[in-house]
């Protein structure tokens, strides 16, 4: 699970114009996000660095904004954990970029 969480967020579509990647990938990551196991979320984030931890959150924020079957509390607990790691600034930085997934 560890090495789909890793693939998932590797080479994110930013830089896209194609609204269809970026729906793509965001659908993969929410996927693989929603097959974790709530005990291994704390792991999973702490495997990331800074920027991963960012782009984690731009991910999450994103599955926020289109809700899905329990997406919205799986999308929390991911967003708790990762605000335990990035703190305030991981969420300053993904609100303030331009840059979206």
């Amino acid at each position: 699970m560890m090495t789909a969480f890793h693939i998932a967020l590797k080479n994110p579509p930013i830089n896209s114009k194609n609204p269809a990647v970026k729906e793509r990938a965001q659908a993969v990551v929410l996927r693989v996000l929603t097959s974790f196991k709530s005990s291994d979320i704390e792991p999973a984030v702490k495997s990331l660095d800074r920027n991963g931890v960012d782009l984690l959150m731009k991910y999450i924020y994103r599955g926020f904004e289109k809700p899905s079957d329990n997406s919205s509390a799986i999308l929390l607990q991911w967003h708790e954990k990762a605000f335990a790691v990035g703190g305030l600034g991981s969420i300053v930085r993904v609100l303030t970029a331009r840059k979206l997934v």
